[in-house]
């Protein structure tokens, strides 16, 4: 996954972290979650590209693969497994012994 694509895609994970907590909402907390275990796979291969000018002036594009990141896809695992707590313990569990707080 490109490098870009990565962290747009956990900022987004933080953002909908911060408004499932803050709304409440059971729609956004499962899109949150999935996107943490999207993050914890794609952490194992993190493509960066390059442009280099050789001697000859030559131009050489490529694209160089990081993959000694893994120990990050257990903090995401982490993250993901809080949300998804969080989301039974504090959302669904009360909404099925009929307590609403507000529905989103």
């Amino acid at each position: 996954m490109m490098e870009s694509i990565f962290i747009v895609l956990f900022i987004i994970a933080l953002l909908f972290l911060v408004l499932t907590i803050t709304w409440e909402s059971l729609a956004i907390g499962a899109m949150d979650t999935i996107l943490w275990l999207v993050l914890a796979i794609s952490v194992y291969q993190i493509e960066l590209p390059y442009t280099a000018i050789q001697s000859d002036n030559t131009i050489v594009t490529g694209v160089h693969t990081i993959e000694t990141l893994y120990p990050l896809s257990w903090l995401f695992l982490l993250l993901a497994f809080i949300t998804m707590f969080y989301l039974f313990f504090n959302i669904i569990f009360p909404m099925l012994k009929g307590r609403f707080s507000k529905v989103m």
